[in-house]
């Protein structure tokens, strides 16, 4: 008689490891995963234009199309989400590189200093820059990333590495380093344009998910994300006003104004977003093991602040959502508006944090779904009032709004 290869009790541990690996029915990564398919549905739907093979940008409330015009932004981050959506619907893989295509062919220019992503198209017309903003140029590679992660696809590496030097070569800052927010075509960095932003979204836009993917050439991201995050550390979080600081002056100095209040406002959404990048920084094997747990402890610290904020809660929790706008000076709300974007980020973070706001998390979940997601036309709502009243003049597809923050969302919590 011969013998079992595998006794009884290996056997049932093999099953059960087998049935935790695998996403069970009825659970949040399905619920995710609906509302993700849900979200593209609007632009597939509304915005597909066959005779282009890419999707128009400005789509109103009820899914009308506003213009002719093709944002890079908007593009690349439907390129973004119908890659990553890929996993659970395979026809979307094939709209993704579509849309790739046509961001190859026509919004993507050369001059000396190399490549870059014109701003939109429209009616077969460019634009003609003179200036280029790291928000833009940033998100342009957003999509080919995500892409490229997907697919392994050896043809998108050239375009991705031109863009990336390009982008570096540009906006790179040699003596004070970081990155300008703004470059003058022909001449250089733009004074008075560093931010927050143009040391973060490079960073969570397309250079981690690069450094993710592209292995055989994570040399060239490993530099800079390093240095971005080391100077993130140093001086984004203020611990006067505990609020990030979002401008700065050339040498990268907080912007004041002559009296001495700082020269900005700032958002709930971005103190999350800084939280969640330096929780992120745990998966970084290029960076010390001490300067990981820093970065960690300090997105940690940002997130338990913020949470302690709670002027910015409607009824003072967190699970109601939060207004968009404060003064960093007086901690008045400017904005009681509650915008879609900033309330992903805030998840995005609580999912980071290790277990402690688990809670708070999965209500807030709740929240995002129920509120600005759109049941009767589809899509999801820019803002909502302060009492949850969706602000419909407010476009659905816009130069920068098509599916990105919500599926990285949903990608972060399904895959961190």
């Amino acid at each position: 008689m011969k013998s079992f290869k595998y006794g009884p009790l290996l056997l049932l541990t093999i099953l059960l490891f087998n049935c935790q690996q695998q996403p069970q029915e009825g659970s949040n990564y399905f619920r995710l995963n609906d509302q993700m398919l849900e979200l593209i549905s609007f632009f597939e739907k509304n915005a597909w234009d066959e005779s282009k093979s890419t999707y128009l940008s400005e789509i109103d409330n009820e899914g009308k199309a506003m213009s002719d015009k093709i944002y890079t932004v908007a593009s690349s981050r439907l390129i973004y989400g119908l890659s990553y959506a890929s996993q659970s619907k395979s026809d979307y893989l094939m709209k993704a590189k579509k849309v790739a295509n046509f961001q190859k062919e026509y919004l993507i220019g050369k001059d000396d200093q190399g490549a870059f992503s014109y701003s939109f198209i429209e009616n077969k017309k460019l634009e003609s820059p003179t200036h280029l903003d790291v928000w833009q140029q940033a998100y342009g590679l957003c999509g080919l990333s995500e892409l490229y992660r997907q697919t392994k696809d050896a043809t998108l590496l050239p375009t991705i590495h031109q863009l990336h030097n390009g982008f570096i070569g540009r906006f790179k800052d040699e003596e004070a380093k970081g990155l300008w927010g703004d470059f003058k075509i022909g001449e250089g960095g733009v004074t008075n344009s560093k931010s927050l932003q143009s040391l973060m979204y490079p960073l969570t836009a397309y250079m981690i998910n690069l450094w993710e993917a592209d292995k055989e050439n994570k040399h060239l991201y490993e530099h800079q994300i390093a240095e971005n995050v080391e100077m993130l550390y140093n001086i984004a979080w203020n611990k006067e006003t505990q609020w990030v600081n979002v401008k700065f002056n050339d040498d990268w100095s907080v912007k004041k104004k002559s009296e001495g209040k700082y020269d900005f406002t700032v958002t709930p959404g971005h103190n999350f977003q800084l939280s969640a990048l330096l929780l992120r920084t745990s998966k970084f094997d290029f960076l010390s093991k001490e300067k990981k747990q820093k970065y960690q402890s300090l997105g940690r610290k940002i997130l338990d602040i913020t949470l302690d904020k709670h002027y910015l809660f409607d009824d003072g929790n967190i699970i109601n959502g939060f207004y968009s706008e404060v003064d960093p000076n007086t901690n008045e709300v400017l904005d009681t508006r509650k915008t879609w974007w900033q309330h992903a980020e805030a998840i995005i973070a609580l999912s980071l944090y290790g277990g402690k706001y688990d809670q708070q998390q999965e209500l807030l979940e709740d929240y995002f779904f129920t509120t600005f997601f759109d049941k009767q036309n589809g899509g999801e709502y820019f803002y909502v009032t302060e009492n949850d009243t969706p602000i419909t003049e407010e476009l659905k597809g816009s130069i920068g709004k098509s599916t990105y923050h919500t599926i990285e969302m949903i990608r972060i919590l399904n895959d961190f």
